[in-house]
């Protein structure tokens, strides 16, 4: 996992904290809704190459 996913992925946690603390606001969802299918796409290819890459070895 790259560190940029790992740091979106700790912020998408605390987002998800504050909502339910501050109530639901959308906008926020929303934009974490985009944050969390990026850091999905990003740690899915991670984990294909890991597994690629241990085949191979």
């Amino acid at each position: 996992m790259r560190a940029c996913s790992f740091v979106c992925l700790i912020g998408v946690v605390f987002l998800i904290i504050d909502q339910f603390y501050s109530g639901l606001r959308w906008e926020r969802l929303f934009i974490g809704g985009f944050v969390v299918v990026a850091i999905w796409t990003d740690c899915n290819r991670w984990f294909y190459y890991k597994l690629k890459k241990s085949k191979h070895v």
